[in-house]
Formats: C-alpha cells, sequence, structure tokens
C-alpha cells in the first residue's frame, strides 16, 4: 500500500488530489449514468470498463493544459449542462444525439420553464451538487499544476495507447465492408462515433453539428427561394384526399413473404387488398443520404446535384395547397431532409436514432393519428422509418421476435460475421415482420378516412447478409450487390380513389413488372397526387399509361461513381 501511496504521490505534486477526486467524481456523473444505464452497454461488463475508462481519458487530458482551479473552473460548465445528457440517457438508454440538440436549441422558454418546473426535486438536487462544487473549488482547490510531468507523461501515453487500441479494434470491425479504401472510412467513421457517445465529446459534437446544420439550411433556403415547380392540380376533386410516402430502411425486396419469400415475414400484407408490389426495383444508390435526395427530388445518379439546385417532392404539394407532415423515426441530423422540412406543417422527428434500443416505428403511428385527425382537405404525409438498419434486434419489440435464435440487448458490430448469418438473418426478418404491422396499420388508418388516398411504400436501399461468395455484409459497399440494390415497392389505393382515378389505378397494376428505379418516384408520386408541373415527363410516371421502363438502372456509389445493372 505505501508502494501505491508513493507511486499517486509521484503523479500528483498537491496533496489536494483527495479533493479533486470528488470534484472528478462529480464531472464524471453523466458518464456513470450512461454507464449503467445506455443500451449499448447495460449488462456488458468489458464495454463499461472501457467506456469508463475512455471517460476518465477524455476528462483528464485538459488537466494537462491548466492548472487545477482553472480546470475545474472550466469543466464546471459541462457538470452545468450534464442534465442534459443524464436525462436523455435515463429516458431513451442513449447519449446526447443531434436529434436531441436540435428540439432543444428550438424549444421556446415557456416549454423549458415548463420542464424544469416538472422536475424541480431533482433541480433542487442538482443545485445542492453544484454548491458543493463551487465550495471545493474555491475553499479547497489550490491553483497549481494537477499533475508532475511524470504524472503528465502517463496521462498522455494511457491516452495514445487507447485510441490506438480502438481504432484498431474499429478497422477489425469494419471487415464486413468491401474494399480497403472504404473500410479505412468506416474505421474512421466509426471511431469518431465512439467520441460521439462519451460526455461531454458528445454534447460538444452535437451542438457544432446542429448549429452548422442550421446555417446550412439558411444558405439554401436563400438559394432556392426564388425556385418554383409551378405545380397546379391535373384535377379538383370534392372532399378529402390524403397521400402517404413511407420511406423504408436497408429493405430487401425478396425477405417478403408478400414477395415469393419461403417465411411468413409479411402475413398482414399478404392479405391487404388494393396493394401492388413492384417486381423489379433497383435504388440509386446504397447510401441513404444520396438515397433520399434521388427519391424526392427530380435528381439521378448522373445529375446528382440536382438535389440541391431545385426543391423537393413536398414543395410541389405546398405549392399546391395541401396541408404536409413529416414523422421520422430518424433524427434530424440530415441537412436536406432539415431544409425541406422547415417549410412543412407538421413534423415529428426522433431525439433518438438508429442506436436506441427501442426506438421502434411504430411509434410514429400515434403522430399519424393526429395528422389524420386535423381538420384539412388535401393531405402529404411523408414517414421516414429506421425499417431494418442494423442493429436488427433493436427494430422491433420482443413480441415479433418469431425467428429464433436471434441478436438480443446491446448488440453491436462486432457480432457481423458469416458465422452469425443464421442470427443476423432471423433478426433481419423479424424486422421484416414488424415493418409488415407498421404499414399494414398505415394502410388501415388511412383507410378508415373514406378519402381519395394512396400509401407508397419503398426503402432507401436494401442489405447484405451473406449471400454470396463475396460475403457482404450490411450495406454502403464501393462495388455493391444486388442484395443492397433490389428494394420492395408497394403501391396501396382506396376505393374511392379507383373510382376517381381510374386510368391511374390500372396504370399502377400494369407496370409492376417493369423496371423501376428510385428517381420514379418523385414523377409517379406527384401523379399518384393528380398533380403536373410543365417541365413533367410522364414517361417516368408508374401511374402513366406512358410509362416506360429503362433498359438498364444506374447507380452512384459511395466514391462517387456512376455504374450500371442491366438484370436482377
Amino acid at each position: 500500500m505505501k508502494r501505491i501511496g508513493k507511486m499517486i504521490r509521484s503523479l500528483f505534486p498537491s496533496n489536494k488530489y483527495g479533493w479533486m477526486t470528488l470534484l472528478f467524481f462529480l464531472l464524471l456523473l453523466p458518464n456513470l449514468v450512461v454507464m449503467f444505464r445506455s443500451s449499448d452497454l447495460a449488462g456488458d461488463i468489458p464495454k463499461q470498463v472501457a467506456y469508463l475508462f475512455f471517460s476518465c481519458l477524455i476528462l483528464t487530458v485538459p488537466a494537462l493544459l491548466f492548472k487545477a482551479r482553472v480546470y475545474f473552473a472550466l469543466s464546471s460548465l459541462f457538470l452545468i449542462l450534464s442534465p442534459i445528457e443524464i436525462g436523455h440517457v435515463i429516458l431513451n438508454k442513449m447519449p446526447i444525439s443531434i436529434g436531441l440538440m436540435s428540439a432543444i436549441l428550438n424549444t421556446n422558454n415557456q416549454e423549458a420553464f415548463e420542464l424544469i418546473y416538472s422536475l424541480k426535486g431533482y433541480v433542487l438536487l442538482f443545485i445542492l451538487i453544484l454548491i458543493l462544487y463551487y465550495w471545493v473549488l474555491f475553499t479547497r482547490i489550490e491553483n497549481k499544476p494537477i499533475f508532475t510531468g511524470k504524472g503528465k507523461i502517463v496521462v498522455f501515453s494511457l491516452f495514445a495507447l487507447f485510441n490506438i487500441a480502438l481504432w484498431g479494434t474499429m478497422w477489425k470491425m469494419s471487415d464486413y465492408t468491401d474494399g480497403a479504401v472504404y473500410r479505412m472510412r468506416a474505421a474512421n467513421s466509426n471511431f469518431l462515433m465512439k467520441y460521439k457517445k462519451v460526455y461531454p465529446c458528445d454534447l460538444l459534437a452535437a451542438t457544432t453539428e446542429v448549429f452548422a446544420m442550421e446555417r446550412e439550411i439558411d444558405r439554401m433556403q436563400e438559394q432556392l427561394k426564388d425556385f418554383s415547380f409551378r405545380a397546379e392540380r391535373q384535377d379538383t376533386l370534392p372532399g378529402k384526399e390524403i397521400y402517404v410516402l413511407v420511406i423504408g430502411e436497408s429493405s430487401r425486396y425478396g425477405n417478403y413473404s408478400l414477395n415469393g419469400y419461403n417465411r411468413p415475414t409479411s402475413p398482414l400484407l399478404d392479405k391487404q387488398e388494393n396493394l401492388v408490389s413492384y417486381s423489379k426495383v433497383l435504388t440509386t444508390s446504397n447510401l441513404t443520404n444520396i438515397a433520399i435526395q434521388q427519391i424526392l427530388t427530380r435528381a439521378t445518379p448522373d445529375n446528382p446535384d440536382i438535389a440541391y439546385k431545385e426543391k423537393a417532392l413536398p414543395d410541389a404539394f405546398i405549392e399546391c395547397g395541401f396541408s404536409t407532415a413529416w414523422l421520422a423515426s430518424q433524427s434530424s441530423s440530415d441537412r436536406f431532409v432539415k431544409r425541406i422540412t422547415a417549410d412543412m406543417d407538421y413534423t415529428f422527428f426522433s431525439t433518438t436514432d438508429f442506436d436506441s434500443a427501442d426506438n421502434y416505428d411504430g411509434k410514429l403511428l400515434p403522430h399519424l393519428d393526429s395528422v389524420l385527425s386535423l381538420d384539412k382537405q388535401k393531405q402529404l404525409i411523408v414517414i421516414h422509418t429506421l425499417g431494418s438498419h442494423f442493429r436488427y434486434n433493436a427494430r422491433y419489440p420482443e413480441s415479433f421476435c418469431r425467428f429464433t435464435p436471434s441478436l438480443h440487448d446491446n448488440t453491436g458490430y462486432d457480432v457481423v460475421s458469416p458465422s452469425n448469418k443464421e442470427i443476423l438473418v432471423n433478426s433481419y426478418d423479424n424486422s421484416i415482420c414488424y415493418t409488415d404491422y407498421v404499414l399494414n396499420e398505415i394502410i388501415r388508418k388511412v383507410n378508415d378516412e373514406k378519402a381519395v388516398s394512396a400509401v407508397v411504400y419503398l426503402s432507401d436501399h436494401a442489405e447484405n447478409l451473406y449471400d454470396d461468395e463475396r460475403n457482404l455484409a450490411v450495406h454502403g459497399n464501393t462495388e455493391p450487390s444486388i442484395y443492397e440494390l433490389h428494394i420492395p415497392l408497394f403501391i396501396w389505393t382506396s376505393a374511392a380513389y379507383r373510382d376517381a382515378r381510374p386510368e391511374k389505378a390500372e396504370a399502377i397494376e400494369n407496370h409492376k413488372e417493369k423496371k423501376v428505379s428510385t428517381s420514379n418516384l418523385f414523377h409517379s408520386f406527384l401523379d399518384i397526387a393528380g398533380l403536373s408541373y410543365p417541365e413533367e415527363d410522364k414517361g417516368e410516371s408508374v401511374a402513366s399509361p406512358e410509362f416506360r421502363e429503362d433498359s438498364v438502372w444506374y447507380i452512384l456509389t459511395p466514391d462517387k461513381r456512376l455504374i450500371k445493372k442491366s438484370d436482377l
């Protein structure tokens, strides 16, 4: 024990390190809550220990630069803001996200006061902690260096070694990608993501990204302020009209029993009347952010910049007087999406994202009820789901775990291995079962409105599940396989729609075996809703008798190459 005490004293020049330990413990409170409450770490002792050690290193490194009182005074800002992290982890089982910070920064003062008042007991406890912190800081801490020269070397060495080991782990976990360059990108991205899950790095990163996103949105709005599709109604239908676009995530065409899969993954949609499933639909990109742009605008793989030079699908509906809504279980971190939704009437974004253990798409259904209950005659509703994004087991409640063995608890990318194919496929198929339920509920709710209505579902891209000799998993490969490109497209129309627009309903049915891509969605959806604009091309719409299929599909890869596919 004497030797340990001597070693500790060799790292710290001050005999006040007991008081400094207390302050450090208070600074570490949000990290301790994350360690025990985060869905990523719960029950996994090695991960919890690694997270705590990483947190300690991140909090300690700045102490190499400042004297004790200055360091703890500056760090007190993060203690003051720590309830944001603690509250989010307790409620959502994950650290701060961009969506949360965006919601906080856009919350009005009255809402903030009401929330604080409702938590007055916790607020009082927190004030007492702050009083203790500042009392110790100004009465017990000397303004001297925290570490000796030897102590600084030890801390910096530990920090460097930990980062090397962490990056190496991320590199190893990225072996599911295809190609060294993309694997390097994946490793770097995952490495930085680990920092974004540790307080206060997550707070700083999320806040910085929100402000940058707001500036970019303002710039985009200014650039597009004079743009107009000059859209107008093709016809004037009396009564209520509802058009719902559901954008899925990582959904494979071939894993729906509706499309011939040998498992009963879509029992509800299998029985859904007036639902048309398209068999030859490919995405134009195997990355969400690119695919979304080419779904919602006239951008194409060979002309992707249109996404930023023109407005998007909801803007055309706004021009025609529609009430518009955007409901998303994906967070509001995409600048392109935020630009679009800035002008919409009703928006809901989850404050969590794909890392959350229970951010189920079904939680959007009450928000759909709210939108449908609005006294609006003409409605556009866009629903952006998490669908089947990895971690598959986090996409569905336990009641939808129909195929076993499956993934469970705080699964990470370390389970992505050919040896776990059965577990991965079972979990993925369970997520499809849940998508079947959510889509069926959306259709049922819209159908109950007895309106001229249509529900269109397609996925942004699909997913690899170790399907062939390339042994690819998930998505985003620079040489994409057909398994991450072949996506489902479902179109449901109400009886009132088919009565009002029989020609379009017939065309939708007639084209279900033709080659289609996500680039057709913009044109098709506007046509389904009866909207026209001067430069429209009916040959791009599956709702038009004039639709023409292309001989090949074009895909924009993650490394910005244009490739083509001629068959499935």
